[in-house]
């Protein structure tokens, strides 16, 4: 078969595959053929919208017609022509550069290809133009790169243009090696929009469309080379991997895509691009299966044992995240320094998002579906984000993400781990009103540590929490009680013991109510409410060097969480601005941070 053929009908099968309007049912596409005006637009597409957001709802035109393209009906396809000359007549354009530029060619390329067959020589070259005026002037990186050179390779196959072809391949391999720049990076984290985590999100659509080019033009002259496609293999299984719970990516690596609620169900993508990978080839084909295996587990409501996932801790220092990960639960940490950017909100989405890169520590028992944060993120209380520090100011205006861009504010972050302990370690100093304070996690074997010190932030108002959980309730709280505090709290599926401040230990659950249109400009204003569980230290305002102690069991029941509290097993050695440590009393491994005259050294002993 000519190679450009091959590669068209591979991606048209993907394509029908996918779920996105292409492979519609006879009757849905007899319904779409149906709904057609005369000029061949759709009454209920408002095709004069010009918002600069994350919406264009112009754009539902061109689903349709790719969902008609795809019919192995005459008439069906005959109006999907119709429909796309209808839209080269109106020309809708976004005040969002991206639409203009990528999505809306994106799609155009994908109905002109199912269309192929139906268009003259004149007709490709002046969809062929078109799809190359699109192209804007400003030189594309990252994920961004893989989009705009997936219409150069579609402007290729339609004119049969192998050197262009060619040409397009050869730019989206350039993506495809470690980077410092937008990219993947060498510990195989991922970056966009500056040193910014977005292993979910951008992430995630790259190993979408490039699983998707890697497949249909692998065996072909314009096949990826095996090294590109050996390092994207490293990517999603040693990078993207350890940032999937359940059903999709953990919320911190997801950037202001967390506000979108459709994005946080990641599985099923995940699954095509592994059945791409293992049909072109890849590379690690038992471990891509496991994965796949586990995804699927989830997928059918299995148990948490058999949708684990991979055991052991990865340090991340490119983008300051850590993930530790035990075969019944999980911890992630996200913070940021002067070398990362900790979040961003565009086109009025991740309102409430300011505290996304502040040490973020997220606790995960098992490996269903629901992770205890997907249900409440749209009614949080986002000044109360699990990990973190921060004031507790009662103007929502306050939890708006700094300035785009703008990196973190002390220099003195990393994390350390030898693939099975890890620590995090994070400075507070200059982040909003805190002139000073450390933060520190030490992960062991069935356990984590969460250590604070030194935490001064003296024209704080109003008081200053230490969160170190709010997630979805199940059930009230059982809390020891103490005349000094709680000795211990047991809550769903963890326990939390505080090694010291007892007194300043706090849970409760509470009924919140909210929407999605509250964190985001695009979200639906439906009312949600549930009940949410959260535990943290209370340090009053203005603290002066506040210092707090938490002992983590997930997966432990109240039995285990109540022998904890009278025999820990751990020992803090010390929780000082110069140094924190912990010793596991049961293994004898010791995790500390030190402050050296380079910053934090981070080792066990």
């Amino acid at each position: 078969m000519d190679p450009v053929e091959t590669v068209r009908t591979r991606l048209l099968r993907e394509l029908a595959g996918t779920g996105t309007g292409a492979g519609a049912a006879p009757e849905a596409a007899e319904a779409l053929a149906g709904s057609l005006a005369p000029d061949a637009t759709w009454p209920d597409v408002d095709y004069a919208h010009r918002a600069d957001g994350s919406d264009f709802p112009p754009l539902d035109h061109l689903p349709r017609t790719l969902a008609l393209a795809l019919s192995p009906s005459p008439e069906h396809r005959a109006a999907a022509l119709n429909a796309l000359e209808a839209w080269y007549r109106a020309d809708p354009r976004s005040g969002n550069w991206w639409y203009n530029e990528i999505g809306v060619p994106c799609l155009v390329g994908d109905i002109l290809l199912a269309l192929a067959d139906r268009l003259g020589s004149r007709q490709r070259a002046r969809w062929g133009r078109w799809l190359a005026d699109r192209a804007g002037p400003v030189e594309m990186t990252g994920q961004n790169l893989v989009w705009a050179q997936g219409i150069v390779l579609r402007r290729g196959l339609l004119l049969g243009d192998g050197e262009l072809t060619a040409s397009a391949v050869r730019r989206m391999s350039a993506v495809l090696r470690t980077t410092d720049g937008e990219g993947i990076q060498e510990d195989f984290s991922f970056h966009q929009h500056g040193p910014q985590l977005y292993s979910g999100g951008y992430g995630a659509s790259l190993t979408a469309d490039l699983s998707l080019w890697i497949h249909a033009v692998h065996g072909t002259p314009w096949a990826f080379g095996a090294r590109e496609v050996g390092l994207f293999t490293d990517f999603l299984l040693d990078g993207q991997q350890w940032a999937v719970h359940g059903d999709g990516f953990d919320f911190t690596a997801m950037g202001r895509e967390i506000t979108r609620a459709e994005a946080h169900r990641a599985g099923g993508a995940l699954r095509t691009v592994i059945r791409r990978l293992s049909a072109a080839g890849a590379p690690r084909l038992e471990e891509l299966a496991a994965f796949d295996a586990r995804l699927a587990a989830v997928r059918a409501g299995g148990s948490p044992a058999g949708a684990a996932g991979p055991v052991g801790c990865r340090a991340y220092p490119r983008s300051d995240y850590l993930v530790h990960r035990r075969p019944a639960w999980s911890v992630s940490v996200r913070m940021s320094s002067t070398r990362t950017v900790p979040t961003e909100s565009l086109n009025g989405e991740n309102l409430r998002g300011r505290h996304l890169g502040d040490g973020v520590a997220a606790i995960r028992v098992g490996g269903g579906s629901e992770d205890g944060y997907r249900a409440v993120l749209p009614l949080w209380d986002w000044a109360r984000l699990p990990g973190v520090t921060a004031e507790q100011c009662p103007d929502p205006a306050a939890l708006s993400p700094r300035p785009d861009g703008e990196r973190g504010a002390s220099p003195d972050t990393g994390v350390w781990s030898d693939g099975r302990h890890g620590i995090a370690v994070m400075r507070l100093a200059g982040t909003d009103r805190f002139t000073d304070g450390w933060k520190a996690w030490f992960c062991f074997d069935d356990l984590f540590v969460a250590l604070g010190t030194g935490i001064t932030a003296p024209s704080a108002g109003h008081r200053v929490l230490t969160t170190v959980d709010q997630r979805l309730a199940e059930g009230p709280p059982v809390v020891a009680s103490h005349p000094d505090g709680p000795r211990w709290v047991h809550h769903g599926r963890t326990g939390y013991v505080p090694l010291s401040g007892h007194g300043s230990l706090c849970s409760r659950v509470e009924h919140r109510t909210g929407s999605w249109a509250d964190v985001t400009a695009t979200g639906s204003p439906e009312r949600l409410s549930a009940w949410v569980f959260h535990i943290g230290f209370d340090h009053g305002p203005r603290p002066d060097g506040a210092a707090y102690a938490c002992l983590v069991l997930p997966g432990a029941d109240r039995a285990s969480t109540a022998e904890r509290a009278r025999t820990p097993g751990v020992t803090v050695l010390s929780n000082t601005p110069g140094r924190q440590s912990v010793r596991c009393d049961r293994s004898g491994v010791t995790l500390t941070a030190h402050r050296g005259a380079d910053g934090p050294v981070l080792a066990p002993g």
